[in-house]
Parts: structure tokens; C-alpha cells; sequence
């Protein structure tokens, strides 16, 4: 099959422009800039370029979605003629650009998916979606409970809550504290609510889960499919009790947030963890990670891909070290970097719709790892298609929650 993509744009919207060489470093590779800036109108040839960025995107059917504009690089030979390398190999497509005095206009052609590293990438995570057959009911499809909030912090677990709906679960129960239950009930129409017994504390003007809550939530847990532990909880002898709780469990089971303050705090919860369980995920961001393994995290992809696959190795659970090229480490020493997402995701409330996700995947029987693999990858999709329609500022988790089924929409089809 034939495949096109065009794109047509105005030479004015680049000469008008006021940070045209800031736009510059954003939007074009190195090469790409020394070819621009080389040429007697650098605005027309920018303009021309980017229209080809723009029509590879249609051609691949996708738009900029879990790549960037510069993983889009249009070079040119000896004698001028263009040609798209895409996520550093070459594209299997043909590119022409042309222009007059007002516009600049690129097509695309080829044959199936451009790229055979793109099309591996996708193939692979395609095969990790869980299947939907005709005759699957709710109960097929996952029960999992997010166990989180706060006084301080109800959004969080009603987050990660309608982030693990929107991820395909059947079924999903937010485990709060019984003080912010009616806010959390209002908020979460189609989510069911567990209240546990609660405590104050007066130091932080909170109210968090109590010692008592781990024994009511324990009939409850057997019942679940997955289960996340941590966003929004604070801190306390209550959350430790349910942390421990959790995880003398079989229950495959994602720490975020609290939940990883609570281990740094106590490490012999993980390493009294039966070393057969396997099915345990871990969310860190770089301080936690940092808290957790009492050594700072390094800067580079390389280094940050080996302590992570260190830890997972060591305490025998999956490792997402959260971050720009998100890493996901398996206790095996198999390491996947994620390339999904943007800088708009920088706000708060994203890692608790990470978990959601991920914890709705493992509910649907997918393994701990490919679950934190496929996570990472939806999560960035969502925020891309986010930011495609709103823009990188101003967008929110919220956001991110609505494009979930589109972002698996994409994959599935």
C-alpha cells in the first residue's frame, strides 16, 4: 500500500517570527541548523523543512506522537536533493519540498510503515496490549484498588484511580482514609470507594491512614487483581502497617510516592519481601530513587540504566526510574528506555496517572515488567496528544487521563 502525507505552510510565520533562533534549536537537528542558517533566505528553507517534518508525520498516520520534531531529520545530499532520517536510521519514504514567494510545501511517499526500528518499537508494544474478546464482562478485566490519599492530598489517589479506568480496568476501588471518602466518592463516579480507619496529624495539619486500617483492608486485597500503594498518603505508622500488609500478599503490586518514602524509611519492608514474588513495581523519581538506594542518581541514560537494573536485581522487583528517557529495569537485567512524552508532563499529579495505568495493565494480566514497559509508553502517548492539542503549557494530569484511550486506541488498531 501507498502511503502519502503533505503539508503546506507559510514562509511569513518564520520570518515573523521574534525567537526564530531559539525556534530553531527546538524544532531542527544540528545538521539541520547548519543547513538552514548556511542558505540566503534561512526562514524559506526552515519553513520548507519543518512542512516536510509535518508531512512525514501524516504519512506515518500518527502525528507527533511518541517522537519529536527533531527525531525527524530532513538532510539533503550533494546536489540539494532531501532525504528523511527518522530516530537516527533512514526512512523508507521519499521526500520532495518545493516553495514559492508566500509558501513552502513538502509530500511524503512510500510504501506500509516508514521505518523498520518504528515499526518494531509499536509491533512490540501492540503484542503486550492485553485482548479483548466479544464475550469478556467487567470481572475479565481487572479488579484493581488504588490505596492512597490524604486530607492534604485527595486529588492523588483519584487520579492514579480514573487513570487505571481510562487503562481498561473492569473494576477499580480508591482504599482513602474514611475522612476524605465523601470527597473522593463526589469525585469518582464510576470508581467504587473503600473507607479505612484514619488518624490525625497535627504537625502537618493531615489526616492519614492508622494502624487499624491494614487489618480492614486484608479481605479486601484477596480480591484484587492489582494494587497500587502510595500517592498522596503522607507519612506514618499507619502506612507502614498497610505497606507491610500489601506485600506479604501475592498480589502483584505498584509502590509510587509515599509508598517509596515509606521503604526508604524502612528497608527491611522490601528485603523481608519473599524473593519468589517478582511481581512488585517501584515509580521513583530521581529523589526517591535517590532515598531508596542512598546514592545519588546519575545524569546520563547509561548510568541511571545501571543502578536501576542494580536495584531491581538486588530486591527481585521491576524498576521505573522516572525521568526524561524514563527507564524501566527488570530483575533479569533486561532494561527498556522510554522516549514517549514531553516537558508539558512536568507537573504535578502525572506520576500518580503512571500508576493508575500501570497498575491497571498488571490487573489485566500483563507481567510486572511489560506492564511498567507499556505504562511508560501510554503515559508519554497520552501527554503527547495532550500537548498536541493544548500546547506544553498549561496542561495538567486531568489532561493527560482524558487521552488514554486514544493513546491505546493508537496501539490497537
Amino acid at each position: 500500500m501507498i502511503n502519502t502525507g503533505i503539508d503546506i505552510i507559510e514562509i511569513s510565520r518564520f520570518s515573523d517570527m521574534k525567537n526564530f533562533d531559539t525556534f530553531l534549536k527546538y524544532a531542527y537537528t544540528k545538521k539541520e541548523r547548519e543547513y538552514i542558517t548556511r542558505k540566503k533566505n534561512p526562514y524559506r528553507t526552515a519553513a520548507a523543512m519543518f512542512a516536510a517534518k509535518e508531512a512525514f508525520s501524516k504519512y506515518l498516520g500518527s502525528g507527533f506522537r511518541g517522537f519529536g520534531l527533531k527525531d525527524v531529520e530532513i538532510l539533503h545530499d550533494g546536489i540539494g536533493k532531501p532525504h528523511i532520517i527518522f530516530m537516527n536510521g533512514a526512512a523508507s519514504a521519499d521526500v520532495s519540498i518545493s516553495h514559492s514567494k508566500n509558501y513552502a510545501v513538502a509530500v511524503v511517499c512510500g510504501e506500509g510503515v516508514p521505518n523498520g526500528k518504528y515499526e518494531d518499537l509499536i509491533k512490540s508494544y501492540r503484542a503486550m496490549l492485553p485482548k479483548r474478546t466479544p464475550h469478556m464482562h467487567k470481572g475479565d478485566c481487572g479488579r484493581v484498588m488504588i490505596i492512597g490519599g490524604s486530607q492534604r492530598m485527595v486529588g492523588a489517589a483519584c487520579l492514579a484511580s480514573t487513570a487505571a479506568l481510562h487503562s481498561g480496568s473492569g473494576l477499580v476501588t480508591a482504599a482513602v482514609p474514611k475522612s476524605i471518602q465523601p470527597v473522593a466518592a463526589a469525585k469518582l463516579t464510576e470508581v467504587m470507594t473503600l473507607p479505612l480507619d484514619c488518624e490525625e496529624h497535627p504537625e502537618d495539619l493531615n489526616i492519614t491512614f492508622s494502624a487499624k486500617a491494614a487489618k480492614q483492608i486484608l479481605p479486601y486485597l484477596n480480591r484484587c487483581d492489582a494494587v497500587a500503594i502510595g500517592p498522596g498518603m503522607g507519612r506514618g505508622d499507619g502506612v507502614a502497617e498497610l505497606l507491610k500488609t500489601v506485600l506479604k500478599t501475592d498480589v502483584p503490586c505498584v509502590i509510587d510516592a509515599d509508598g517509596l518514602n515509606t521503604l526508604s524509611e524502612n528497608t527491611g519492608i522490601l528485603a523481608d519481601v519473599p524473593k519468589n514474588r517478582g511481581n512488585i513495581i517501584i515509580t521513583p523519581h530521581p529523589v526517591e530513587m535517590e532515598r531508596l538506594c542512598s546514592e545519588k542518581v546519575p545524569s546520563d541514560d547509561k548510568g541511571r540504566m545501571k543502578l536501576a537494573a542494580e536495584f531491581a536485581a538486588k530486591y527481585n522487583v521491576v524498576v521505573l526510574l522516572k525521568g526524561h528517557n524514563t527507564v524501566v529495569a527488570a530483575p533479569n537485567g533486561e532494561v527498556h528506555i522510554n522516549e514517549s512524552g514531553n516537558s508539558g508532563m512536568a507537573t504535578g499529579g502525572m506520576g500518580d496517572v503512571l500508576t493508575g495505568i500501570i497498575t491497571s495493565f498488571c490487573g489485566q494480566g500483563m507481567s510486572a515488567y511489560n506492564a511498567a514497559v507499556l505504562g511508560a509508553f501510554v503515559h508519554g502517548l497520552g501527554g503527547d496528544m495532550a500537548a498536541e492539542d493544548k500546547g506544553k503549557f498549561g496542561m495538567s494530569a486531568c489532561d493527560v487521563v482524558e487521552k488514554l484511550p486514544y493513546s491505546i486506541k493508537f496501539l490497537s488498531e
